[in-house]
């Protein structure tokens, strides 16, 4: 059996096609390439998928463990965030390379973008739906042309991983996981233990969960946290004092009224309803800079700043239109792993919460539409390892609570949990605090020991009041 994986790995590093590569904004030497793989393993030979490889060298002698990242979305990839990790990571990578592979279907692996979502109706105006429904049929027939959509999954994607590990010719690898990355880290360590030395997740999505049923609480939890931090700031409470009513206010004038508004820069027209409103606020609430802006925010629109208001539609609206987040992929993982496994009462949980069932019921519709793939026995099952993991959660994230960590630490024999104060689901604020804590935990190799006193004291954002700018 050893030479037999001895002559695999040969085979496989003969498909690797690396070249020295300049990445604007990253200092340093790299390498770019890419490796093929089947769309169906089962079925081979039969299409290829070649899957785009970013490697940021080590920029002293390197150690032969190098750290591997993996983005969110789903949908998400790690080439579009090369100079954003070449900064946060920039201690790691003074003795580890590292690795930038978008999975199959993501960024510039044969990604399965959705351009019709981000399209207007025939009269040019965006409709409510962030994901409309004849803009997904349309994508569906499209890509099924050349694609099986099946075939997009976290524990196949997972396995081409494995595979472009061994063909690198990399022993134990060290993992970053984030948001969607945190599911993928933990299939990768479910499936192949022994080819991972070290696991770091930010944003963790626990088996359980099964998107988007969490969306509705966590960022209702997420804004009443602000509200209440509001009050509490002197100068948010003179500024603001009724800042859950006037939220409120506003989204009761949405529901109401539902006007369709012009955005000025481009003359796009948009349908703003209350729950695509409410969706796009959620996301705003990502970042420790978004909730230092959010009670501005919610004055100016509710004093009928149209074109505000057309503009965090927009943002909302054009989410899986464009190039940075593959659509189809998202749809093919959330259509196959969450969707069907909604719990009965995620409606009655949503209730009550200023997001309500509107992304509920679009992600249900969208998946009436799409192919379902297959997932093995561990789906959904608790994360068991004695692999080293660092988990990292904000305390303040309105979509991966800090709850999502607690739940996967406890699967964990050599795991550790540590919530960030003042931090949202991006990293935002607490860049410096977790490349500190993560490059100390590569280092030691165990999360025990690893100084997170950073993770206190990360400060808040003020808020932005009336008369001064971000």
């Amino acid at each position: 059996m050893e030479l037999n994986l001895m002559a695999l790995g040969a085979a496989l590093a003969m498909q690797v096609t690396l070249a020295p590569c300049t990445i604007e904004g990253v200092a340093g030497p790299a390498r770019c390439g890419g490796y093929k793989v089947w769309e169906d393993r089962a079925a081979s030979p039969g299409r290829q998928i070649e899957l785009s490889i970013v490697i940021l060298s080590a920029l002293e002698a390197a150690r032969s463990d190098p750290f591997f990242m993996l983005q969110g979305g789903p949908g998400d990839a790690p080439s579009f965030n090369t100079r954003f990790y070449s900064r946060v990571f920039q201690g790691i990578r003074r003795r580890r390379d590292l690795v930038l592979i978008d999975l199959r279907g993501t960024g510039k692996s044969s990604a399965l973008t959705c351009p019709e979502l981000a399209k207007p109706a025939a009269d040019g105006v965006y409709d409510a739906d962030l994901l409309s429904v004849p803009a997904v049929r349309a994508c569906r027939e499209r890509l099924a042309q050349r694609t099986d959509l099946r075939l997009y999954t976290t524990e196949i994607a997972v396995d081409d991983l494995e595979e472009l590990r061994q063909a690198l010719g990399y022993g134990p690898i060290n993992l970053y996981g984030t948001s969607y990355g945190s599911r993928v880290a933990q299939v990768y360590m479910r499936r192949y233990p022994k080819s991972l030395r070290t696991v770091a997740m930010k944003g963790i999505a626990p088996p359980s969960m099964a998107l988007p049923a969490s969306h509705a609480r966590a960022g209702e939890d997420a804004w009443r946290t602000l509200v209440t931090r509001c009050a509490n700031d002197p100068g948010c409470a003179r500024a603001f004092p009724i800042l859950d009513v006037d939220f409120r206010q506003l989204l009761t004038r949405l529901e109401r009224t539902s006007p369709t508004l012009t955005f000025p820069a481009n003359s796009k027209r948009v349908k703003v309803t209350r729950g695509l409103f409410a969706e796009a606020f959620r996301r705003v609430l990502y970042t420790p800079e978004g909730w230092a802006q959010a009670p501005k925010q919610i004055r100016q629109l509710l004093n009928g700043d149209e074109r505000a208001l057309a503009e965090t539609a927009l943002s909302g609206r054009g989410m899986f239109g464009g190039e940075r987040l593959a659509a189809g992929f998202f749809l093919s993982v959330t259509c196959t792993e969450d969707v069907p496994y909604l719990p009965a009462d995620a409606d009655a949980k949503a209730a009550g919460t200023f997001g309500g069932s509107y992304r509920l019921e679009q992600q249900r519709a969208a998946c009436r539409e799409w192919p379902r793939g297959s997932v093995s026995a561990d789906h959904r099952r608790p994360t068991l390892s004695a692999v080293p993991t660092l988990l990292l959660s904000g305390e303040l994230d309105p979509v991966t609570p800090p709850s999502g960590g607690e739940e996967v630490a406890r699967g964990l024999a050599n795991g550790r949990h540590v919530v960030i104060r003042n931090n949202g689901h991006a990293i935002g604020n607490a860049e410096h605090c977790i490349g500190q804590m993560i490059g100390e935990f590569l280092d030691r190799g165990s999360a025990r020991r690893v100084d997170v006193s950073c993770a206190a004291a990360v400060p808040a954002l003020p808020f932005v009041l009336p008369g001064h700018h971000p």
